[in-house]
This record gives C-alpha cells, structure tokens and sequence, in this order.
C-alpha cells in the first residue's frame, strides 16, 4: 500500500446537480486521485453499493477510496482507508481491525487533538473548519488562517511531522495563503460539487496547489 499522502482531497456530499458517482467521475477524470466517499445520511446497503462502485472506478483510474467512519465497511470491501470523526472510533482501533497497510486519517480541532492522533498512528490529520460550512452538521470551533499557523507552529515546536489537511469552506483564494503556513495539502466538497463543471474546476484547482505548495516547498 502506497500511503503517499495527496494534495488535494475530494469528499463527497448529497448535491441536486451531480450523484455520487457522478461527482467521483467527473472529479476524478479531472485529476484528483483522492475520493473520500462520505455519505451520512444514507442507508447501510446504499453506502456498500456506492462504495464497491466508487472503489472500482477509483482502482481503474488510480485514485485511493477513503471511506468516512465505516471502519467495517472499509475493511469489508478492501478500500484504500478510511478517515475518522472525533466522534468516531479511535484511530488505534481501528488499526487494529485494518492493519497498518491501511490509511487512516483523524479529524482535529487544536494542537491537543493532533498529538493524541499522532500518538495513535494516524497516517494525516484533517484539520478544520477554515471557516463555516453547511456540509457537516456537528462544526468544531472556526479556526480562520491564524487559527492554522498558530496550530501548525505548535506542530513545527514540537517535532511533530505529519501531513496537515486544511478543510472547511475553503475556496481558491484561501491556498496561497494555507501553503505558506505549512498545510501539506487542502479538503474541498461543496466547492466542486456546485460547480456545472466538476472536473475541469478540479483541474484548475490542482494546477494552483501545485504552484502554491511547491512555492512553500522551494522556501524550506
């Protein structure tokens, strides 16, 4: 298993104008090789069957499937990880249930969090919200860009290296601005699924992570 963390994360979310597998198409064909399928409010069998098709399509077009929470149904249909809520269950067990061929990310709030997922083998951290977002009903505190660097410098002071996801509300204009305080990479769902076109938004939005992060690479 290649844990090679990627820059651009997709997750995602109920849309009018696309269904799931159509956003995972259209996002994936457009370059992004990271799908986090989540799928709250849907029932046990709707996610399973969405999730082995998701899965297939993401195996052909060389893109990892995350599962959201469902550490049973990640390990059932042999995906490439699964990314856990604080609410969830720890990042240590389920280890222990999928092996540590398998990725696992945590989602944190403060530096607190981001140490005890670290001290329980979290492969990167899912750190958020940048700013309000009406995709997840349980919002942590808004961390807005000083929120991030001070979190990160507390990363950075304490040795503690791993990759930093950005998430919550972001927009194009938020990357330069992420990169230079040291996130590894960022987190988007309601931006590319209201968009008409998905995946040449994806395209365009890759081309910018890779100017901004590798601007910030060039500066260590």
């Amino acid at each position: 298993m290649n844990k090679n963390i990627s820059r651009l994360h997709f997750i995602t979310s109920p849309s009018e104008q696309h269904s799931t597998m159509e956003q995972i198409k259209q996002i994936v064909l457009g370059g992004c090789n990271w799908v986090q399928l989540r799928m709250k409010e849907a029932d046990s069998s709707e996610f399973e069957k969405t999730a082995i098709q998701a899965l297939s399509f993401c195996m052909n077009n060389d893109a990892k499937l995350i599962i959201n929470d469902n550490v049973t149904l990640a390990a059932k249909i042999g995906a490439d990880g699964v990314h856990l809520g604080k609410d969830d269950m720890s990042p240590a067990e389920a280890g222990s249930i999928l092996g540590d061929q398998i990725i696992i990310g945590g989602t944190a709030n403060t530096f607190q969090d981001i140490q005890k997922l670290v001290d329980q083998g979290v492969d990167y951290i899912g750190l958020g919200p940048y700013r309000f977002t009406e995709t997840k009903k349980k919002l942590s505190p808004v961390l807005g860009l000083e929120g991030y660097k001070t979190i990160l410098k507390q990363c950075k002071e304490n040795k503690i290296d791993i990759p930093v996801i950005a998430i919550g509300g972001l927009e194009p204009e938020d990357l330069k601005e992420l990169f230079d305080a040291g996130v590894h990479g960022i987190a988007v769902s309601s931006y590319l699924t209201k968009q008409n076109q998905p995946g040449a938004q994806t395209l365009e939005l890759l081309t910018n992570i890779g100017k901004y992060s590798s601007a910030n690479w060039m500066k260590k």
